[in-house]
């Protein structure tokens, strides 16, 4: 079980008897929360995974059918099984594994109940007055240049997922995910990087780092902000870092193809994309340097309210 002092408030339950082990908890936004049952059962090993998230005992007896449901076996496995229209059914070797995938069917539930919120498989941060979204396919640098956009100062939005909605002005909100980092560090991550992974890591295994950020220094669950920029992330072997216009179709394609969004028709998906993708900056970063891609990123939109001075056949090198 991981030190007292990483365990956030929202694990204070409220109204749950002291020596008593509820069964239904309320998890989320008071007007639409989801109810799980057995959350208890992952519920010191959850803060690893997402925080900010209210939680409120829901009694031992269930008002209603639960969205979610932890299944504790008599071997030490686990079972997390969501409804609704994504939901799933996965296996779990260990509690760490298993409030994971809590995290994963809350996110699923919540997300699917509003008709105009779709989650990105994306990365994010807040730079200037606006946030710049960093879309790409797998193994694109999303996490870690998200991280090394809020080494720099920005604010922290997420690294692998991050809602948009179809709204105009198009926002995005933070769900409150802890980033996460693959290990070894890149070599070329620079000190400021490695400093700030150490500092701020509340557990580390051989291939992954989980960090928890300070308040302030990364956007909270529900924390919304105006969408300034849509970033697809080209990663290469050697080269400069390269910002330049990006064409539409293919940042539209990126974002059906990674958008989970099972509430929503294709068609109307793919429609509300498009007019997303249209009402605000779209880019294409080639990078060999995540630490340079940010730096570039930070530069160009650290201005609040600056265009950008991008022309349709322009590229700004570095």
């Amino acid at each position: 079980m991981p030190p007292e002092s990483l365990l956030p408030a929202m694990l204070d339950p409220v109204g749950a008897e002291e020596n008593s082990a509820p069964n239904f908890w309320w998890v989320g936004p008071e007007d639409n929360p989801v109810l799980v049952e057995n959350a208890e059962a992952v519920m010191p090993y959850l803060p690893y995974y997402m925080a900010g998230w209210p939680l409120k005992w829901a009694g031992k007896i269930a008002q209603r059918a639960p969205d979610v449901r932890v299944i504790e076996h008599p071997d030490g496995t686990f079972q997390v099984i969501s409804v609704g229209p994504g939901g799933s059914n996965f296996k779990f070797d260990n509690p760490y594994d298993a409030a994971n995938g809590l995290a994963g069917g809350l996110i699923s539930v919540f997300v699917s109940r509003d008709p105009q919120m779709v989650c990105l498989h994306a990365g994010a941060a807040r730079v200037g007055d606006g946030l710049v979204v960093l879309i790409g396919d797998s193994f694109a640098g999303k996490s870690i240049v998200a991280l090394h956009l809020a080494v720099l100062g920005n604010t922290f939005f997420g690294d692998e997922q991050v809602c948009v909605t179809f709204e105009n002005p198009s926002q995005g909100m933070c769900l409150g995910l802890m980033p996460k980092v693959r290990l070894p560090l890149p070599e070329d991550c620079g000190d400021a990087f490695r400093e700030f992974v150490d500092g701020y890591s509340s557990m580390q295994g051989d291939e992954m780092a989980y960090l928890k950020l300070w308040e302030g220094e990364a956007g909270t669950f529900g924390e919304m902000a105006p969408l300034r920029a849509l970033v697809f992330l080209d990663r290469m072997e050697t080269g400069d870092s390269e910002l330049s216009p990006a064409s539409h179709p293919e940042v539209v394609k990126t974002m059906v193809c990674t958008a989970f969004a099972p509430h929503i028709p294709s068609s109307d998906l793919l429609a509300g994309l498009t007019r997303l993708a249209g009402a605000i900056e779209v880019y294409h970063l080639k990078f060999s340097s995540s630490r340079d891609a940010a730096a570039l990123l930070s530069q160009e939109f650290r201005q609040p309210g600056a265009e950008s001075d991008l022309g349709p056949e322009s590229g700004l090198g570095r």
